[in-house]
């Protein structure tokens, strides 16, 4: 697992490609009977990112994990990408969120043999989603019928979760002294109001939705302007996210948020417009989950973007969410171990009756 945190995937400036072909390499020695190990570019100016898929057999079941992180930012005691090992825990980035999953497939992979499974290592999971549309695009995933998305769930099982829907609106003026601000554009003025009004549409909808998914987590992430107090900006942006919860429709938020921003004059474009999960026959996991316990899960996964594809998908990992997107992220030795007995026995019974 030190290896693996070693890697700065680090998403939108890490080596995510250098990461997957060390993947790669270690997926090789398990004698696949197909490894695809594929670069893709991304979009943003971002650099390019990567996913490798090992196949044995015809596969039925498919297990994930992304390999990229979210930015270390500040509060770590020693460096983020140097492993650190403590009586009960592993403290590194990524150890949590997640990959811990990643070490514990393959701990598992040396222990049994594959049968009718593959494994897929993607990129850009935290931010973008660009690479999992890529892979389902190629059809590497045809006629697999089941899939596990790896991500921190406490060794729970996560059968739904809310999607993820962003945007980004902008305001522009031709600028000057502040002086003349009572007869000049005001972008950031403008940017403001917007920022309002969504903040009350959230507000109008705090009990849509049913327990523990109600309301949309209307969420304003930012506001950009090159003004300064005494300076009228000549532009602002807007971020701004919500989740819809599972059964609402992505689409219909998406155009309730665009037609807000376009009646306060804003430009507006669609960041994400990712759909809520929802495990769509639980039966057909009985085998591998008939004893664990089930969670819902408060974030959103590619777990929706497989499910889109008709793949019938779990979301199961070692690590809680609480330890993950902060300094210091650990995952527990006791979690780990319950992770590697579960790949194991999907790695080797696959979806056996």
């Amino acid at each position: 697992m030190s290896e693996l945190v070693s890697f700065d995937t680090q998403n939108g400036t890490g080596d995510e490609p250098a990461c997957v072909e060390w993947l790669a390499q270690q997926l090789g020695q398990f004698n696949p009977d197909k490894l695809i190990n594929q670069k893709v570019s991304r979009k943003h100016g971002k650099p390019d990112s990567a996913y490798v898929l090992a196949v044995w057999g015809e596969p039925k079941l498919v297990l994930n994990v992304h390999i990229d992180t979210v930015p270390s930012g500040q509060g770590w005691l020693s460096d983020p990408l140097i492993l650190r090992r403590e009586e009960d825990r592993v403290i590194g980035l990524g150890a949590c969120d997640i990959k811990g999953a990643a070490a514990c497939i393959l701990s598992a992979l040396a222990r049994v043999k594959p049968n009718n499974v593959a494994v897929l290592f993607s990129g850009d999971e935290e931010q973008g989603s660009e690479i999992m549309p890529e892979v389902i695009k190629a059809g590497h995933l045809s006629g697999v019928e089941a899939a596990i998305i790896c991500e921190p769930t406490g060794c729970k099982v996560g059968k739904q979760h809310r999607g993820m829907l962003a945007l980004k609106s902008a305001f522009s003026g031709p600028g000057g002294h502040s002086s003349l601000a009572d007869h000049i554009e005001a972008p950031l003025l403008k940017a403001s109001r917007l920022a309002d009004a969504l903040g009350k549409y959230g507000e109008a909808n705090l009990n849509f939705g049913t327990p523990p998914y109600q309301g949309l987590c209307m969420n304003v992430g930012g506001i950009l302007s090159d003004g300064a107090y005494n300076v009228i900006p000549t532009s602002a942006t807007l971020q701004f996210s919500l989740r819809p919860p599972p059964g609402d429709n992505v689409q219909i938020r998406e155009t309730d948020l665009h037609s807000i921003a376009k009646s306060l004059g804003a430009e507006s474009e669609t960041l994400v417009a990712f759909e809520p999960f929802a495990t769509e026959d639980m039966a057909g996991f009985k085998t591998l989950f008939e004893s664990y316990d089930f969670v819902d899960l408060p974030y959103w996964t590619e777990a929706a973007m497989v499910s889109g594809a008709g793949i019938n998908a779990v979301v199961f990992g070692p690590g809680h969410i609480e330890q993950a997107h902060q300094p210091e992220e650990w995952v527990s030795y006791a979690q780990l171990d319950a992770a590697t007995r579960l790949y194991e026995a999907a790695l080797a019974k696959g979806l056996a009756k």
